[in-house]
């Protein structure tokens, strides 16, 4: 995938220059988000950002939105695909020596990059993950810049012939894929492990719990067990960049497949209304 576009610290760039001592570089010490554009119109824009600086203040990196929002204007007028990722980095710059050093100004990297849309909606294995969550850990609540684990945890679901890993927290409750959140469907309900589970609150997660009620379904948010995943009618996995995706193993087990039309349609729905189409006509073209 090549970059369309690159802005850092005030202007678009060509090729991006880093400071030796860029914290972000050095310790990973910064929070990001990624955004879905679709046809140059981001996704679900607010509850991104406030995502991202909830995160910035938690850790402690001053968040400007209005130079955010310039930086976000700027790549998506470079938009050049009908399907692309925005990614927004927020580091606390250069400088600053010690765990605990200050900057003297933080470093926004904002890029836009084309992505294909054919994940979008389709089924996915998963292996389970050695590499555990962290409830009281900052990074398992926040995207970090620090992540490690998650990459680990991936390459560990590849080399197993999965494409996506399922990792459980230090309790041995499920707690997330590692890029994307979990739901179980049990008849009319859908599951998904609590804020209190080692995960990353998904913007995408969210939408699902706001639509499931207008398509028939209840929600409960607590505690999975492992056993629960392979016991459900149907088990997805929630991402910005992937809408939901219908799991169809785990650790080589075939999944019972739910119907999840009703809420793809929900979800797509919402989408269109953003940006003028429904995502799943770019699946069908691409």
């Amino acid at each position: 995938m090549s970059l369309t576009a690159v802005w850092c610290n005030g202007a678009l760039v060509e090729h991006l220059s880093l400071a030796p001592d860029e914290r972000g570089l050095t310790l990973g010490d910064g929070v990001f988000d990624t955004l879905a554009v679709v046809k140059g119109k981001s996704l679900w824009r607010a509850p991104h950002l406030a995502r991202l600086a909830g995160a910035a203040e938690v850790i402690g990196i001053p968040f400007d939105l209005a130079a955010v929002e310039e930086a976000m204007a700027a790549v998506l007028a470079r938009s050049a695909a009908d399907f692309e990722v925005l990614r927004l980095t927020l580091t606390r710059g250069a400088g600053g020596r010690g765990l605990a050093g200050e900057t003297a100004a933080p470093t926004i990297l904002v890029t836009l990059t084309a992505l294909s849309p054919r994940l979008l909606f389709q089924p996915v294995p998963l292996a389970t993950s050695r590499i555990t969550r962290n409830a009281a850990s900052v990074t398992a609540r926040f995207k970090t810049t620090s992540y490690a684990d998650a990459i680990a945890a991936a390459r560990e679901a590849k080399d197993r012939g999965a494409e996506e890993a399922l990792m459980l927290n230090t309790e041995g409750n499920v707690a997330s894929a590692s890029i994307a959140n979990v739901f179980l469907v049990k008849g009319s309900a859908l599951i998904t492990p609590g804020l209190d589970q080692a995960i990353i609150p998904g913007t995408m997660r969210q939408m699902v719990l706001n639509v499931a009620g207008l398509v028939g379904y209840t929600t409960e948010e607590r505690a999975v067990t492992p056993q629960e995943v392979v016991a459900a009618d149907g088990v997805f996995l929630t991402n910005s960049l992937r809408f939901i995706r219908p799991v169809s193993h785990v650790d080589g087990t075939a999944l019972a497949q739910a119907d999840l039309s009703r809420l793809e349609t929900a979800l797509c729905r919402f989408a269109e209304k953003q940006c003028g189409i429904d995502p799943r006509a770019l699946v069908e073209a691409s």
